[in-house]
């Protein structure tokens, strides 16, 4: 009977050590995976911008190609029936965010989506969460729609890097991985709808300033409006000033539109390597530079002419007090001569930016 009690005992012991050595081999094997998955995303979205089946974009303009309105007795009943807060012209904010988007066609959430997305680094965290929420919409409807991915993605983005709330790494992910798979070569149109990272540094970011500072106006003097009597001078003067503000920003939104479209027709590669910086700046945003060494290696010797890998890693170096190693990265590799000169200008013009302000420089 001892024996038998000592046995179930030593039996116990067994199974509490293999339990354990279980538990360490699963934490292990995830915590590897993990970091593999982590490590090689930039060079997936790559690989996975490379692939021959390739999906074909719907255009953002034609989904903004919005029909004329058709005035029914049902839609005026709708519309008269509507709650205050929707129809309050003195809160565009509060209106925007009550609007029922499933009630809406898609031509309309388009429109609607773009017009917010011109000044989405303006935007407070419910307007930027409303521009998530229409994308969302219009995906669902149009699955091949490239700019509501794009639309989605820099609100994300913009959200994360203005108010400090970390986007969900899956649900961008998933978003790139999408964005990725596109066919974005076969026109001009789609590669102007493909410019995702702003390359003409100096222009469009003092046009952008310029918006901003229009955007500051344009919220003082909307909140003194409700402050004027219906009658007063000084109402009819702030309603001026608004005019007045609202079409320079047309105007600056227009000047946008052609430096963009500049930017598409120059630039060669903007179609699969904007994608494939995002991870890298999100990486460099959280100051994970040994992820960025990792990953960018990956990349370089998965693509040895490619810029895009070693520009993040010199530029992890840098961030890391290495610089003379980094010095030595463009001169071992095998870029062309004129590539290597185009990275040590980008290199140079990026040198005092600040990785945390990546968000910046995402254009719609």
């Amino acid at each position: 009977m001892a024996n038998i009690r000592q046995s179930v005992e030593t039996n116990k012991k067994l199974l509490i050590i293999i339990a354990v050595l279980l538990v360490f081999i699963l934490t292990f094997l995830f915590k590897f995976y993990n970091n593999q998955k982590k490590e090689n995303r930039a060079l997936r979205l790559k690989l996975l911008s490379m692939s021959e089946t390739k999906r074909t974009p719907k255009s953002w303009a034609q989904l903004m190609a919005v029909k004329a309105p058709v005035t029914t007795t049902a839609n005026a009943q709708a519309a008269a029936q509507q709650p205050a807060a929707e129809t309050n012209s003195n809160n565009p904010a509060s209106t925007q965010a009550t609007q029922n988007i499933d009630a809406q066609d898609t031509q309309e959430l388009a429109v609607r989506l773009n017009g917010q997305m011109k000044k989405v680094k303006t935007l407070d965290e419910a307007n930027i969460d409303n521009n998530i929420a229409i994308a969302d919409e219009i995906i669902s409807r149009e699955p091949d729609s490239y700019g509501a991915y794009k639309a989605k993605l820099i609100s994300l983005l913009t959200k994360e890097g203005k108010f400090n709330e970390p986007a969900d790494d899956t649900e961008v992910e998933g978003l790139l991985e999408n964005m990725a798979q596109f066919n974005l070569s076969t026109d001009n149109m789609a590669r102007r709808e493909a410019a995702l990272i702003s390359n003409t540094n100096g222009e469009i970011q003092n046009v952008e300033s310029q918006l901003d500072a229009l955007a500051r106006q344009r919220e003082t003097l909307e909140s003194q409006l409700s402050t004027f009597d219906a009658n007063s001078p000084q109402l009819a003067d702030a309603n001026a000033q608004l005019q007045q503000i609202e079409e320079q920003e047309a105007q600056l939104t227009s000047n946008i539109d052609t430096l963009e479209d500049n930017l598409a027709q120059n630039t060669a590669q903007i179609s699969s390597e904007d994608v494939v910086e995002i991870p890298f700046m999100r990486m460099m945003a959280k100051n994970d530079y040994e992820s960025v060494l990792d990953n960018a290696q990956s990349f370089i010797n998965q693509f040895p002419n490619s810029p895009t890998g070693y520009f993040y890693m010199i530029r992890a170096l840098d961030q890391m007090g290495q610089k003379d190693q980094s010095l030595n990265l463009i001169k071992n590799s095998q870029l062309p001569l004129d590539t290597q000169q185009a990275l040590l200008q980008r290199l140079d013009t990026q040198a005092a930016e600040d990785p945390k302000n990546y968000w910046q420089k995402l254009s719609f």
